[in-house]
C-alpha cells in the first residue's frame, strides 16, 4: 500500500508556558479544545516531576505503561493533534533525561506531571485527519 499523503497549511502559531502540576497530555488537548484546533503539530521542552510513558509491543498488540517518578528534562519530544470521538487528541513521544544522564521515553501517556514546560503548537489547515482504528497495527491511526 502506498504512504497516504495530505497537503497542509499553515494556521496559528500558540504558545504556551504549563504550570507546576498540569497534566502534559490532558493541558495540550484541553488548549488544542478550547481554541478549536483540529490539526497540528506540536514540540515541547521543559522538566516535569514525574514521567509518564509507554511502549507499544507489536504483538500482541498492546503497550507496556511506564513511568519514572524523579525529576527529569524533556530533551526530546515531538507530536502532532488530530480528532479522535470528536475531540482534540496528542499523539506525541517523548524523551526523559535524568540528573545521572540516563534517559527513558516513549509514547507520551497521561500522568506526566509539569514542573515547567514550554510548548509551541502549529495549527495546520485545510485539512481534517480523524483517528480511526487500524485492523492491521492495533492502532488509531489517520
Amino acid at each position: 500500500m502506498p504512504a497516504r499523503i495530505w497537503e497542509a497549511s499553515a494556521g496559528r502559531a500558540l504558545v504556551l508556558l504549563l504550570v507546576k502540576g498540569d497534566d502534559l497530555l490532558a493541558e495540550v488537548e484541553r488548549i488544542c479544545a478550547d481554541y478549536e484546533i483540529r490539526v497540528a503539530w506540536v514540540s515541547a521542552l521543559g522538566a516535569v516531576r514525574r514521567a509518564s510513558f509507554g511502549y507499544y509491543q507489536q504483538e500482541p498488540k498492546s503497550y507496556v505503561e511506564m513511568a519514572s517518578d524523579r525529576h527529569t528534562m524533556i530533551n526530546g519530544f515531538v507530536g502532532n493533534v488530530s480528532m479522535a470521538d470528536g475531540r482534540p487528541f496528542l499523539h506525541a513521544h517523548a524523551t526523559f533525561s535524568a540528573v545521572d544522564g540516563s534517559h527513558v521515553g516513549g509514547h507520551l501517556l497521561p500522568g506526566c506531571e509539569v514542573f515547567a514546560v514550554e510548548v509551541t503548537i502549529r495549527e495546520m489547515t485545510g485539512l481534517e485527519l480523524e483517528r480511526t482504528l487500524d485492523e492491521v497495527t492495533g492502532l488509531p491511526l489517520w
